[in-house]
């Protein structure tokens, strides 16, 4: 997915639309053209070179666009000079401060405060089972399949709730293996125009995750520690559920 200039400097300027804008974030993570692109556009970035041109080796390095010509006139360069105290405060925010997590951060984290005896209290009978499910997919907004996830290799269907991220409804439907340890499957609506992403697979928050994001929705598997093999699973939802 692409964008022009303009839709990248609505972004900055934090007048874009939540749809747009984590379109925006999502791309970012994967392509560094876009993420540079992003610090070309930031009037902030040339001025932030210029006045820490002389910052000392040992503090944080921040690649920024070139310095601003002499040609861009006497307004503009005591523009930066009146600005260099603040963009001081500034810089030293933006080089200390955390990173948000993202949506599959924050679910990993959720997840990882699941424990066997969480699962153990999941015995619901199935026609509430079969409620969550249908307030999930009515969030959603798509089909959850529910034989196919009743299927899931080596794993045991117990419950599904609905959860948000930044105003996005965020499925949480969770498993447990043979022996009562936690699983779980998180849909997350991304919308119309969010770009699709491949397979990923890393541990996150102390768990063996993979996902992957297909027309408008982010999609991940979580296992219960960082060594889970999850290939017997995906593999079985690449043919029965669609996403």
């Amino acid at each position: 997915m692409t964008f022009s200039d303009d839709t990248l400097k609505a972004y900055l300027q934090g007048s874009l639309g939540s749809e747009e804008s984590d379109a925006i974030e999502a791309a970012v993570e994967d392509d560094p053209e876009l993420e540079q692109r992003l610090m070309d556009l930031d009037p902030i970035a040339p001025v932030v070179r210029e006045v820490f041109r002389d910052i000392p080796a040992a503090a944080p390095q921040v690649e920024l666009p070139p310095r601003i010509p002499a040609s861009a006139g006497p307004w503009r360069l005591l523009g930066v000079a009146a600005a260099a105290a603040v963009l001081a405060v500034s810089l030293t925010f933006w080089l200390t401060r955390p990173q948000p997590m993202g949506w599959a951060e924050q679910a990993a984290l959720y997840q990882s405060l699941y424990t066997p005896d969480s699962i153990a209290t999941l015995e619901y009978p199935p026609a509430v089972v079969d409620a969550q499910i249908s307030l999930a997919e009515e969030k959603l907004g798509r089909p959850l399949n529910r034989d196919s996830l009743e299927g899931l290799p080596g794993l045991e269907l117990k419950a599904a709730q609905v959860l948000s991220f930044k105003g996005k409804p965020l499925v949480q439907i969770v498993f447990a293996d043979a022996d009562g340890n936690p699983f779980a499957l998180c849909v997350i609506r991304q919308g119309d125009g969010a770009p699709n992403a491949a397979l990923k697979q890393e541990v996150l928050s102390g768990l063996a995750t993979a996902r992957w994001a297909r027309d408008g929705y982010g999609y991940m598997l979580l296992g219960n520690r960082p060594d889970n093999d999850l290939t017997v699973q995906l593999d079985y939802l690449a043919q029965t559920f669609a996403g």
